[in-house]
C-alpha cells in the first residue's frame, strides 16, 4: 500500500567537531530532536511503501472454475515471487498513441527492410497467399508495425503480465498505480482509473485462462511479450493465439516467433475476420481494425501494404 506522509526534505546538520561533556551531549541531543520533530510537521514528504499481491489470490479464484484444471494452476500459479508489478500496471491503464511512432514505419529504412523480407521469403508466401487469399504484403506491414520482424517482440514474461492485470483492479495495487500515473498525469481521477481498471481485470483474467491452456504447445513459464501480453512475430495475445494460430511450415507445431508459422497465422486471422481478394477501403479498414484497435494503426498498415505493391520508396 502507497503510504503518504506531509514531509520531504534533506537535512544539513552540522555537528560541532569538538568532545561533548555529558552535561552538554544530552542537552544537544535534545534540541536537535525536538528541532527534527519540527520539520516532519511542517513539511511534505511521500513514502512509498509497496507491498506485492501474489499471484495466489488469482489461483483460489482460478481452482473454482469449471474450464480450469486445479493442479494446472497450483502448478503454474502458486509459484513464490509471482506477483502482481504495478508498473507494468500503469502501462496498460495510461496509453497514448502517438502520429510519430507510426510515422516511422514509413520511412525508407523500414520499408526497406519490409521488401527484403518480401524478396528472401516469396515462394512460401506466394503458396500462403494462394492458400488464405490474403496479400503477402500485409503481412509483410504487419510483422513491420508489430515486433519489426521478430527483433522486438517483448521481455515481459507473460505470466506476470496477465497475474498483474487480472489483478489490477484490486487494492493495494490500484492505489499503488494511482500513485505511479499521478506523477506524470496530475490531473488523473482516482474513479476513472478504477473503472479502467475493472475492464482490463475482467479482459486479462480470460486472457490468463486462455494462457494456462497454452501449457501443452507453448513454454508458458518462460514465454516472454509485450507489457500488453501480445507476444510472437505477429504479437498475438493468448486467445487470439487458441482460435487462430496454425502451423504454416508442417512441422506439427506452433510456433510464432517462425516466419511460416506467423504469416500462416496472420493469414488465418484476417480471413476469418472477412478478409476477401477485392474489397473496399471501408471493409479493409474494418478487418485490420479487428487486429488492433487503432486509426493511427490501420492507416499505417494499408500505407505500408500501398508502398510495398508500388515499389515506392
Amino acid at each position: 500500500m502507497s503510504v503518504l506522509f506531509p514531509v520531504s526534505l534533506t537535512l544539513n546538520v552540522d555537528f560541532p567537531m569538538k568532545k561533548l561533556s555529558c552535561r552538554q551531549f544530552p542537552l544537544r541531543l535534545g534540541t536537535f530532536l525536538i528541532v527534527l520533530s519540527f520539520l516532519f510537521l511542517s513539511a511534505p514528504v511521500t513514502v512509498q511503501a509497496y507491498k506485492s499481491v501474489p499471484a495466489s489470490v488469482l489461483a483460489d479464484r482460478l481452482a473454482r472454475e469449471k474450464d480450469v484444471d486445479p493442479q494446472v494452476v497450483e502448478r503454474f500459479l502458486r509459484v513464490p515471487g509471482l506477483t502482481a508489478d504495478p508498473a507494468i500496471v500503469a502501462k496498460n491503464l495510461k496509453q497514448v498513441e502517438r502520429q510519430a511512432s507510426y510515422d516511422y514505419f514509413l520511412r525508407p529504412k523500414p520499408l526497406t527492410l519490409a521488401r527484403e523480407f518480401l524478396k528472401s521469403n516469396l515462394s512460401w508466401l506466394e503458396k500462403m497467399e494462394e492458400r488464405f487469399a490474403v496479400p503477402k504484403e500485409l503481412v509483410a506491414a504487419i510483422f513491420l508495425v508489430e515486433s519489426h520482424y521478430g527483433t522486438n517482440g517483448g521481455k515481459y514474461p507473460l505470466l506476470r503480465v496477465f497475474v498483474s492485470l487480472s489483478l489490477c483492479d484490486r487494492e493495494p495495487l490500484l492505489r499503488q498505480t494511482y500513485s505511479l500515473l499521478k506523477k506524470q498525469y496530475p490531473d488523473m481521477d482516482y474513479q476513472w482509473l478504477a473503472g479502467r481498471a475493472a475492464r482490463k481485470s475482467s479482459w486479462a483474467y480470460g486472457q490468463l485462462k486462455a494462457l494456462l491452456k497454452m501449457r501443452d504447445k507453448v513454454d508458458i513459464v518462460h514465454l516472454k511479450g509485450s507489457w500488453a501480453g501480445a507476444f510472437g512475430i505477429p504479437q498475438f495475445i493468448p486467445t487470439s493465439f487458441l482460435a487462430y494460430a496454425v502451423d504454416g511450415n508442417g512441422d506439427g507445431r506452433i510456433d510464432l516467433y517462425l516466419y511460416q508459422d506467423a504469416a500462416a497465422s496472420v493469414m488465418n486471422y484476417l480471413r476469418r475476420h472477412g478478409w476477401r481478394g477485392k474489397m473496399t477501403p471501408k471493409k479493409e479498414e474494418k478487418v485490420i481494425w479487428s487486429y488492433n484497435h487503432s486509426k493511427l494503426y490501420v492507416s499505417t498498415i494499408l500505407k505500408i501494404r500501398d508502398r510495398l505493391r508500388a515499389g515506392n520508396h
